[in-house]
């Protein structure tokens, strides 16, 4: 549900406008609202639902997630609209690291734990195509209201089938305390580094408006650092970042989220915009391709214990590399068979590889007290990817089809060419990082059941162990 809630509004936006009035630098803030706060928050819901609990704030974001959606379906303005998504974004903030976090506590490391999140991941992928068809079926038949109150069932199914979740922890938010200064800090620097990077896909990296949230960004981020070392209690504990395999994965899935970004916004708007696919037929031309992903990430979940995280990731970053350079063969007239096909087939199998696996490396080894952190830390890994990768790609593009002549299609192309290459050569160097950072794979006990290798800790550079 908080994947599609990304996917599903971009197909309705031009309805949206007609109906509420809203301007074209308003209108993108109907998505840049909700990923936004999304992105922004969600450490601060990661480290509330260890202190609060996990059930208690999962319970929480639905009924919030619930009620915005409402409001936003009900919008008679723009900017109720937009306040109504900011607001869905902060609630998903809530749930998205509390569900994960209960997931992983829920199952033991391991093969189980594996073949869960191998669900989660086939489910994320499957809730970005279901944004995508559902979004256009909704705006064509009934209306974009209908891609709000969508998510009215959905959630209040979630809330009723709650109690299946284990309870919460007696007495959790009695002792533990809430790093409020590294909250806001971190919080902060999240916002304006979101902020900048939104405004830069419009603006570019050079306008003031940039520049000034992104100094901004920069000092509460460096002021996050501070507080945190003098922290007794931090919000983002520093055994976790000297788990080696926490720090590369979570920068692996930075990295995959600016290749994926490129993948799929480069190519709707070519599916639109250049094939003239109806917003429909552009989201059932992805269908293959989650599909693809979804069993792909449930079978490789069941390979993790035996060849590791670390094979996995490397063979499906250099996939998802490989099918980008596969989209280098699309043209003013390409064919979606034999040319759209094989490139979304091969990203969708290194996708599906590299995302579970992802998820595993970045969790293992993370104590049970500071999972809700993890699982915040990997969605602020994920969302900081996207805009950060969406803007950079996006200006890549951009210059490129400025400079081309003549312009056109074959123009606008080139720059889709160009932001292909690029995000292959990062998706190179996410396995790169891999084979370096991630250096013990889960293996076998004699016995021949299988174990996971927890992650060493990265050592301090002067030798000295810390505390």
């Amino acid at each position: 549900m908080l994947i599609l809630d990304i996917a599903i509004v971009n197909v309705a936006l031009p309805s949206m406008q007609r109906t509420l009035g809203l301007s074209a630098e308003s209108i993108q803030w109907v998505v840049g609202g909700y990923a936004l706060t999304f992105g922004g928050f969600l450490m601060l819901g990661g480290r509330l639902a260890d202190v609060a609990g996990r059930r208690r704030m999962f319970l929480t974001g639905l009924v919030l997630f619930v009620a915005a959606s409402m409001l936003g379906g009900l919008s008679w303005s723009g900017g109720m609209l937009i306040a109504a998504r900011m607001i869905q974004g902060f609630a998903a903030a809530l749930v998205s690291p509390a569900a994960l976090s209960l997931l992983i506590t829920i199952f033991k490391e391991g093969p189980d734990r594996n073949r869960a999140l191998g669900m989660w991941s086939a489910m994320a992928a499957g809730g970005a195509s279901a944004g995508l068809i559902l979004g256009g079926l909704l705006t064509q038949e009934l209306s974009w209201r209908f891609t709000l109150f969508i998510n009215v069932p959905l959630g209040l199914a979630a809330v009723l089938l709650s109690p299946v979740l284990p309870a919460d922890a007696g007495g959790r938010g009695a002792k533990a305390y809430l790093d409020i200064p590294g909250a806001v800090s971190l919080t902060g620097g999240v916002l304006a580094l979101a902020y900048a990077v939104t405004e830069a896909t419009g603006r570019g990296f050079a306008s003031t408006k940039v520049l000034i949230a992104l100094a901004l960004s920069a000092a509460l981020l460096i002021a996050f650092v501070v507080v945190e070392k003098n922290s007794s209690q931090p919000l983002l504990p520093g055994r976790m970042l000297r788990l080696r395999s926490v720090v590369a994965g979570n920068g692996v899935m930075g990295l995959l989220m600016v290749v994926m970004i490129g993948t799929v916004f480069f190519n709707s708007l070519y599916l639109q915009e250049i094939l003239g696919y109806s917003p429909i037929q552009a989201g059932l031309a992805w269908l293959p391709q989650t599909v693809l992903i979804m069993v792909v990430s449930n079978i490789g979940a069941r390979f993790l214990t035996r060849l590791g995280a670390r094979s996995l990731i490397a063979v499906g970053t250099l996939a998802l590399a490989a099918g980008l350079l596969l989209f280098l063969r699309t043209a003013p007239q390409s064919d979606y068979l034999s040319v759209l096909i094989p490139a979304m087939l091969v990203t969708g199998v290194g996708a599906g590889l590299a995302f579970v696996s992802v998820i595993v490396a970045a969790t293992a080894g993370v104590p049970e007290r500071d999972q809700g952190v993890a699982s915040g830390l990997i969605g602020t890994s994920q969302q900081v990817g996207t805009a950060v990768g969406l803007a950079v790609l996006v200006n890549i593009a951009g210059s490129v089809t400025r400079e081309f002549h003549p312009q056109g299609a074959v123009a606008v192309i080139a720059g889709y060419h160009q932001a292909f290459v690029i995000a292959a050569a990062i998706s190179v160097a996410a396995a790169i990082i891999t084979l370096i950072a991630i250096k013990r794979p889960l293996t076998l006990a004699p016995s021949g059941v299988a174990q996971t290798a927890l992650p060493r800790p990265i050592q301090p550079l002067t030798g000295t162990a810390g505390s």
